[in-house]
């Protein structure tokens, strides 16, 4: 927390430790759970309140998961729900966790009734709110039954679902796998790859077949190797840092103004300065830029007899922190562990 009193944009620090926060939370990586919340704890007596929010808010989407697993399970047991998939699951709230593009995927046939039964569950429960299922995080175990030797294969959810398409045939080409699972075929190929079968020379045509002459001196086998994506988030991180600038910006002028109705344009851009030094410091270019759109948007405007007097109009109705920053959305983000 020392090295923090250091760093000018604390709005990066943040973004960074949220990602990671995520990989430990989602990847079920972290020590202690109780380690993770004496840490916001920490940021929030050094960087007041509303700074580590969203990770206060992501620490709480974790514990509200175990008590609907929990649910979950005693719903399917007063059901008679006996063709369920063991698993726990985790619902996100899409406004506090950050992820990449939604990739797609069939849900394999032996997990389709768990699927279901979930979400008319969850839509039981929560009424209007949409489920998006987070696959590429999500993963499972499943027992061999072609081999001599039973083995428990740890793997994820693409890989569960092209291994269970073994069931219905034994031989596949790389096409009619592609089709069958609609996963993105660059995430695919590395599915079916190996160390001598690397996915940058597999055709379409190839065939894929299981090998009967597999053999392990281990039982239970981690066959979920992280996928190499190109992570638009990564590509794109000073974008998002900026435009998240922009909104807050936009709310810290329309919350001053809303305060003081009137006031001089240079003093406006001290006093926001002022206000957010402590998270980050602003470019007085682009608080001149959310000021010119708000006035664009009606919702300042220059005094007719003096252009360097800013007055607030938007005494009714919403502002534009009701519409675009901090309007609820009913999305949810969901990744089932098992």
């Amino acid at each position: 927390m020392i090295v923090l009193k250091y760093i000018e944009d604390k709005d990066i620090f943040e973004r960074l430790y949220r990602n990671r926060l995520a990989k430990r939370l989602i990847g079920q990586l972290s020590d202690s759970d109780d380690h993770e919340k004496s840490m916001v704890i920490q940021l929030q007596r050094k960087c007041g309140f509303e700074y580590p929010s969203k990770l206060e808010r992501m620490l709480q989407d974790v514990d509200v998961s175990k008590t609907l697993t929990s649910d979950y399970e005693k719903y399917c047991e007063n059901h008679h729900l006996t063709n369920i998939v063991n698993f726990s699951i985790m619902v996100l709230t899409s406004n506090s966790w950050s992820f990449p593009e939604i990739p797609s995927l069939v849900i394999p046939t032996e997990l389709k009734s768990t699927w279901n039964s979930f979400i008319n569950f969850y839509n039981h429960v929560h009424n209007g709110r949409k489920l998006i299922w987070l696959h590429q995080y999500s993963k499972g175990e499943l027992q061999t039954s072609f081999t001599s030797q039973k083995y428990i294969f740890q793997v994820s959810t693409y890989q569960m679902a092209v291994l269970l398409l073994f069931n219905k045939f034994l031989i596949w080409t790389v096409e009619r796998l592609h089709d069958e699972t609609q996963i993105k075929l660059d995430t695919l190929l590395q599915v079916i790859s190996n160390e001598d079968f690397k996915h940058t020379n597999i055709q379409m045509n190839y065939v894929i077949h299981l090998s009967n002459d597999f053999k392990s001196k281990k039982l239970r086998l981690n066959l979920n190797v992280p996928l190499k994506y190109i992570d638009q988030k990564s590509i794109s991180v000073d974008d998002t840092i900026n435009n998240d600038r922009r909104m807050v910006i936009q709310a810290t002028i329309v919350r001053i103004m809303k305060a003081r109705q009137i006031l001089e344009y240079p003093l406006l851009i001290q006093e926001v300065i002022q206000q957010l030094t402590p998270r980050f410091i602003p470019k007085i270019s682009v608080i001149k830029k959310t000021i010119d759109t708000l006035i664009e948007n009606q919702y300042l405007e220059r005094q007719s007899d003096d252009k360097n007097i800013l007055k607030y109009l938007a005494y009714e109705g919403t502002s534009p922190t009701d519409t675009k920053l901090f309007s609820s959305d009913p999305m949810h983000k969901v990744g089932p562990s098992e």
